[in-house]
């Protein structure tokens, strides 16, 4: 028990840290004017005062709503970044904003699922979905960090989407989603 609580604290501070870097490196970037989109810098700056203050805040908290509190940060979080952040018009956005919108929304999805299973449903034996959220929550906050440092589609999320876009597009269907496709 004490390994895999020591574990999860070594974990969650060097996501911090990873945040904390990716702000530093994309502050870097537009100090010495490489890059002039603003977006990316506030974008990481806002994900490492929220993962600051949420990583900080367990302690105080630590009770049996611990998911549950992840999961509204992860929503104040997303809720500001994309009332602040999202495109107006034809502009897209960069792939470190998509990566950092789309892992955060996995994140929230993924504390929400645990929490029901965990206090919701009061399951208390190990099952599958624990080692998947364990790794899941870890590998899409890794991805989120190289994706605001590097600013590349780097596991294909945009790629994908862009393929399913133009498929559903060209596709000669009724279905809601053409619909909503198409009305972009």
């Amino acid at each position: 028990m004490y390994f895999e609580k020591s574990l999860g604290i070594f974990m969650g501070a060097f996501v911090v840290w990873g945040f904390l870097m990716a702000f530093f490196f994309n502050a870097m970037l537009v100090t010495f004017k490489a890059k002039k989109d603003f977006k990316l810098l506030w974008v990481s700056g806002i994900m490492a005062l929220s993962y600051l203050i949420s990583d900080h805040f367990f302690d105080f908290f630590s009770g049996s709503e611990v998911y549950l509190r992840w999961f509204y940060f992860d929503l104040v979080t997303l809720a500001i970044m994309v009332l602040c952040f999202l495109p107006k018009g034809n502009r897209t956005p960069s792939p470190g904003v998509v990566y950092a919108i789309s892992g955060l929304s996995f994140n929230a999805l993924l504390c929400l699922l645990i929490h029901i299973d965990l206090y919701v449903k009061g399951n208390t034996s190990p099952w599958w979905f624990w080692t998947f959220y364990s790794v899941g929550i870890n590998l899409c906050d890794l991805i989120m960090i190289v994706a605001l440092i590097v600013d590349r589609d780097i596991v294909g999320i945009i790629r994908i989407y862009n393929s399913v876009k133009g498929w559903i597009r060209n596709s000669s269907s009724s279905w809601f989603f053409h619909k909503c496709l198409l009305n972009q």
